[in-house]
Parts: C-alpha cells; structure tokens; sequence
C-alpha cells in the first residue's frame, strides 16, 4: 500500500511539471499549430466586429426610444398646461373647487392618453422606418377623436 501511494504521489508530482500553465501561453502560441494560414484569428476579429456594432445598434435604439418618450410626454403635457393656465389665470378654484379638480383629472388622463398614444407612434416609426405609415395612424386618432365628440353631443 505505501508503494501504491508514493508512486501516486510521485505521478502527480511530475503532473504539475509535465504541463505547463495556460495563462504563460499567448493565444497565438496556442492557436499556432492549429492556425497556420491565419482563418481563425480573422473569423475571431469579424466576430469580436460583429458583437461591438450590436453593442452600438442597442445603446443608439435606447437612446431613439428615450427621445421618444420625453418628446411623447412634452406634447402630452401641453394640454394639461392649457387647463392649468386657465384654471390659475380664471381662478376657478375659488368659484367650483369641484370642477376645477375634475378639469384637472381629465387633463392629466388626456396628457397620459396622447402621451401614450405618441409614444407608440414614434416607436413604430422608430422601428418600422419607411414602411409605417404615419398618415394613416393619424387619419386613426383624427378619426377617434371625431368619434368621440360626436357621442358626447349626441347625449
């Protein structure tokens, strides 16, 4: 048994001289016998290309889409600002408390629709280019809007 053991011990021993540590070998000593004629190291260049201009197409994409929202928040904003400077020029606050805080209800859901609304909007053209549409979209929400103040004088 102590045989067995001390030749195991010698085997390992001579194991950590035998081979050498990867970190002491540079790539192309590594790769060297393998790529002779250099197809690997240029597959490996395009590939690292690749990855870098993906790495630019998402970050130029999320900066598109963050335009996008403040620009959709800013015009969704214009009409609460409108009902805002007229409550505060008016001051009807004073006069209809209840109507001045529904006034403001109403303008803070239509901001947040058209907001909304614009959003989508500018995302799909961000994503669609060319081949959105955007009359017909528009002609869309024209046509909602239409609707829906025809119903409410139709009451």
């Amino acid at each position: 048994m102590k045989t067995f053991i001390s030749i195991l011990l010698a085997l390992m021993s001579l194991q950590a001289f035998a081979i050498p540590a990867s970190d002491s070998l540079s790539v192309e000593e590594m790769y060297g016998a393998f790529d002779k004629d250099g197809k690997y190291r240029a597959m490996e260049e395009q590939v690292e290309q690749i990855i870098q201009k993906s790495e630019e197409a998402k970050q130029e994409k999320a900066a598109q889409q963050r335009l996008a929202m403040w620009i959709a928040i800013l015009i969704g904003l214009v009409p609460f600002g409108v009902i805002g400077a007229q409550v505060i020029k008016g001051r009807t606050w004073r006069d209809n408390p209840g109507g001045t805080a529904k006034a403001l209800a109403i303008g803070i859901a239509g901001a947040t629709v058209l907001a909304g609304l614009n959003y989508g909007i500018f995302l799909l053209k961000i994503e669609y280019g060319s081949k959105f549409n955007t009359a017909v979209v528009v002609a869309f929400v024209l046509f909602l809007v239409a609707g829906s103040i025809y119903l409410l004088k139709k009451k």
